[in-house]
């Protein structure tokens, strides 16, 4: 996946930084300061942990903190650039890094934090979920006609790889996804259980306009 691919701006930002930080190429980092080798590799971990569910209040003063090194200590425009973007992404996606922060990905690219759950009222049992589940995280019974006493149909979260295997081939829409942005997610029906989203302001818990 490239950048292009991707609308999730956390997942772009890390995106960005990770192919600067590999790139061995003369248009990749040089390593020769520590401010910029340190800076760009330390935020790529923060971003991956926001990104796997693993974020703490702490991480986004240390994101603020790393955009103003890697900005200062740089010694080349290349290191410069990707200082400003990362401290462009804290001022202008402050309140999508809140929502990560806080377990949700608007854009459902960030699999940690998508949770896929079965509707049993909606759900007619025909098994198709749980054959394409590639993890074996679906479990229940597949209805048989004339027959009754069937386990009804639900996902294992602590097995489920949020691959979304089981959405694509559901003909009930009975797969919700948590959350409350479905009508981000292209050729995807309106399945979602809804989450209120706050009206963010500036707070300790979210980054600042002012980096």
């Amino acid at each position: 996946m490239s950048t292009n691919d991707t609308k999730c701006p956390v997942n772009q930002t890390k995106m960005t930084l990770e192919r600067f930080y590999s790139d061995e190429s003369k248009n990749g980092m040089c390593s020769k300061c520590h401010p910029c080798k340190l800076g760009i590799y330390d935020a790529i971990r923060i971003l991956d942990a926001i990104q796997t569910g693993k974020g703490e209040k702490h991480h986004i003063p240390l994101l603020r903190r790393i955009a103003r090194n890697v900005k200062d200590g740089s010694m080349c425009k290349k290191g410069k650039d990707h200082g400003d973007i990362l401290y462009e992404f804290l001022v202008f996606h402050a309140e999508d890094l809140c929502r990560h922060a806080k377990g949700i990905c608007d854009d459902y690219e960030c699999k940690s934090l998508v949770t896929y759950t079965v509707n049993a009222e909606q759900c007619t049992m025909c098994g198709k979920c749980q054959e394409a589940c590639p993890s074996s995280a679906v479990e229940g019974q597949k209805m048989e006609l004339y027959r009754t006493g069937f386990t009804p149909f639900r996902i294992r979260q602590k097995r489920c790889t949020h691959c979304g295997e089981c959405l694509a081939v559901c003909p009930d829409s009975a797969v919700l996804i948590s959350g409350d942005a479905a009508g981000k997610v292209p050729g995807k029906e309106r399945r979602t259980i809804p989450e209120p989203k706050p009206a963010y302001a500036h707070s300790d818990e979210c980054v600042e306009a002012s980096v």
